[in-house]
């Protein structure tokens, strides 16, 4: 059943995590991180299905309650540390091909370690996604550095990233640099079946503020994240 108007989400949610132990279903706010992407998802309402791919029975289970999909099980193939998400979102799309002929018009990633994005900023992408008829959209959050900032260490010693820059130039007139922030991917199923990333060549960048853009991948960006919730709400600038 071709959907050509319906975009499914898909949240990649495996069980083993070495950076934090349980890290899917640790509390933030008050509800497992994973929860944070889902209601999220569903309150966007621009999304004609919000599916949970995991390899764990008790991710599953906490998936549904909070109102995802987990039409099934992932193999432990596509569950060690070297499996990249990508794979994960291909498997899903071609399970649904082949078990219900299932073929929406767009496929939309989120990892659960972007828990303070917005149904705001899904339907942000969405809608870039769709006016722009993109193959891709990735959302990025401005670095507020430019070219002529960056340096790498070799050793001890600062090189240049762009020597070719003008590293005495005024900042009026360089462009911004932004930065994937590993909150919101989106793009066609065939431009993903072909190309096997959503960073194709054409894809379009959907900006998020910092805030909102955390990623949470050690303790210490857990904590962070946990210190936004008490102080900020961010949840509560979303928009309706």
């Amino acid at each position: 059943m071709s959907r050509n108007n319906e975009i499914v989400c898909i949240i990649p949610a495996r069980g083993g995590s070495k950076g934090i132990p349980g890290k899917n279903l640790v509390s933030l706010g008050g509800k497992p991180l994973l929860a944070w992407s889902i209601e999220a998802a569903l309150k966007s309402k621009v999304l004609g299905r919000v599916i949970v791919s995991t390899d764990s029975e008790e991710i599953a289970k906490v998936a549904q309650q909070w109102g995802a999909e987990v039409p099934c099980i992932r193999p432990n193939e596509l569950a060690n540390d070297d499996i990249h998400a990508i794979h994960v979102v291909l498997h899903m799309l071609e399970w649904l091909k082949k078990e219900e002929a299932y073929v929406p018009a767009g496929a939309m990633m989120l990892l659960p370690t972007s828990p303070l994005r917005r149904a705001s900023d899904i339907q942000g992408a969405v809608k870039l996604f769709l006016d722009k008829k993109a193959s891709s959209v990735v959302s990025v959050v401005d670095l507020g550095k430019y070219m002529t900032n960056l340096r790498y260490l070799d050793g001890d010693q600062l090189v240049r990233v762009a020597p070719e820059e003008n590293p005495n130039a005024q900042r009026q007139g360089l462009k911004k640099l932004h930065s994937v922030n590993g909150s919101i991917f989106l793009a066609r199923p065939d431009i993903l079946e072909q190309s096997g990333t959503f960073h194709v060549d054409d894809a379009l960048g959907f900006v998020m503020d910092n805030m909102h853009s955390i990623d949470i991948n050690a303790p210490e960006d857990l904590n962070l994240a946990r210190k936004f919730c008490e102080v900020f709400e961010p949840w509560k600038s979303d928009k309706e």
